[in-house]
């Protein structure tokens, strides 16, 4: 398949639906206006970089971007952290877990078409500018990625 931000995005977004306990991960350009069901998975790419490599049209791209796992509404459980945390904290070792698996990486790595591709960061939070969906503060994780062309 073609190197293109949407094909790297389902690809990812497909992984990320076979996690246990992940509802939904939308595909490229997908994200809900509301958020019915979690936890779920939106996603953007804040930025890119294109190295020419000899002549034009000849290009080393790098996508850099993020997914946003929404686990609980903060007030859930009645806004009682310790029962919201427990609920959302094993979600960074399970995305550890999927994408630091050598036939995940070895199949996306064909499938996009990419030289490289990983994991970069994964962060806990709850609420801030990313983990706050139409107007409602969730707990949750924030992951970085980077996928070069081959």
């Amino acid at each position: 398949m073609a190197f293109t931000e949407e094909n790297a995005l389902n690809l990812i977004a497909a992984q990320e639906r076979s996690i246990a306990g992940v509802k939904n991960s939308y595909d490229y350009a997908q994200n809900p206006d509301v958020i019915t069901e979690y936890p779920c998975v939106i996603h953007y790419i804040p930025r890119f970089t294109a190295t020419p490599l000899a002549h034009y049209n000849v290009w080393n791209n790098e996508l850099n971007f993020t997914s946003i796992l929404y686990v609980l509404p903060r007030q859930a459980q009645g806004g009682k952290l310790k029962f919201v945390e427990n609920e959302v904290i094993p979600f960074g070792a399970k995305w550890r877990s999927k994408f630091q698996d050598s036939t995940v990486i070895t199949n996306l790595l064909s499938q996009m078409g990419a030289k490289e591709f990983f994991l970069q960061s994964g962060d806990y939070g709850v609420g801030g500018a990313l983990l706050q969906y139409n107007g409602v503060e969730f707990s949750g994780w924030v992951f970085q990625w980077t996928i070069t062309s081959a």
